[in-house]
């Protein structure tokens, strides 16, 4: 058993969770735990906020502390989202309008119908970029949208589903840029987060890099389908995503909507709650109109049919975050995610150093929520 100890607070009907968050530190799980955090929200209370284990190779004695932050790649999504969800709920923005009619150059080569929505849910036709880019290129926000504005699409929009696992945060970056006049990143912050004192960030200053927890590479190369279309094994290796250079200053400090959001596990559950209406960010409408699902089809990338709405996976199947099918969320690779249960009333947060090879149901989080809902049911 992990002699790990768990800080922070939680409520004693969950004490199982606690205890499987505990045991994912030991040596002989599928993925040890270095260093983690576990927040959960219930019917709008924080009953969980719990964190273990180290956030430095160097210094091992570096305990992660309540604001350890790490960088939760795809989980970003979850958050470029509620950016775009608000614009809607603010008519700065609908799901059915063309991209061209934000962003003019995005019309070239074909693309002037291509919408919003077919962005958000992975059905552009723009799922890598057709130039061979290095992971440094992406650090060239204009070089990288114009790249995307001027391509023609791999496949006609609407006709096939391509998870976006990079040109995501381009792609809808730039829309949001356009509407709101202000980057992602600083919508983010300033229209979400720092009125709430949510802590999260898109593009991360240097004075915070101190408290970022080490990631650690996964120990082998994650499962790809067998018989990947070209243009999905593209949007794996063009560019070739690496870990390690999201341990660079340059990489933090970037604003990639996609792959390079840092926060707590609190934070993240935070975001996931203002997705409920009662906390008035959005309406029961807009809402309605971000969780629809807009593609059910299989995946080109993941190879299995994962149902999108509007940049968030849609839980209809029941088998991502629990088995209630209105749950919505996001994971990134490594491990990472955040979602919310609309049904049960529930918001979850989890980041974690140790990265896993898994690009969907890492066995780590699959226990957490597992315990959740049996917590819920002992409530109830």
């Amino acid at each position: 058993m992990s002699i790990v100890k768990v800080a922070g607070s939680w409520d004693t009907e969950f004490e199982p969770l606690v205890a499987a968050f505990k045991s994912n530190f030991d040596a002989q799980s599928a993925t040890p735990e270095q260093g983690a955090g576990f927040a959960l929200f219930h019917q709008g209370k924080l009953v969980v906020d719990i964190y273990a284990g180290t956030y430095s190779q160097s210094e091992a004695e570096k305990a992660w502390q309540e604001n350890t932050i790490v960088n939760v790649f795809s989980t970003t999504k979850g958050v470029a989202a509620l950016c775009v969800a608000h614009l809607v709920e603010r008519g700065l923005l609908e799901y059915s309008d063309k991209v061209a009619k934000h962003w003019p150059e995005f019309a070239a080569n074909g693309k002037q119908d291509i919408t919003i929505a077919q962005v958000l849910s992975h059905q552009s036709g723009l799922n890598a970029f057709e130039e061979p880019i290095a992971m440094e290129g992406l650090l060239d926000w204009d070089d990288c949208c114009q790249k995307l504005a001027a391509q023609a699409p791999f496949f006609p929009p609407g006709t096939r589903t391509c998870y976006q696992a990079v040109t995501f945060g381009f792609l809808v970056g730039e829309i949001v840029r356009r509407a709101a006049g202000v980057t992602l990143g600083e919508y983010l912050n300033t229209e979400i987060c720092q009125p709430r004192n949510i802590d999260f960030q898109i593009g991360l200053p240097e004075n915070q890099h101190e408290r970022v927890a080490d990631l650690l590479p996964p120990t082998r190369a994650p499962y790809m389908p067998k018989n990947m279309p070209a243009h999905a094994l593209a949007g794996m290796t063009n560019p070739l995503l690496r870990a390690d250079f999201m341990l660079t200053p340059q990489a933090r400090e970037a604003e990639l909507p996609a792959i390079n959001g840092h926060g707590t596990a609190k934070a993240i559950a935070n975001l996931y709650e203002l997705y409920r209406p009662e906390n008035g960010l959005l309406s029961a409408d807009t809402l309605a109109k971000t969780t629809e699902v807009n593609s059910s089809r299989t995946d080109d990338l993941l190879g299995l049919p994962v149902h999108w709405g509007m940049g968030l996976v849609v839980n209809a199947l029941g088998n991502t975050y629990g088995k209630e099918p209105s749950t919505f969320g996001h994971s990134g690779w490594g491990g990472s995610f955040g979602c919310h249960d609309p049904v049960n009333k529930l918001s979850f947060g989890y980041i974690c150093s140790q990265m896993s090879p898994d690009l969907v149901g890492d066995a780590r989080s699959q226990s957490l929520i597992e315990q959740v809902y049996a917590c819920i049911g002992e409530i109830a």
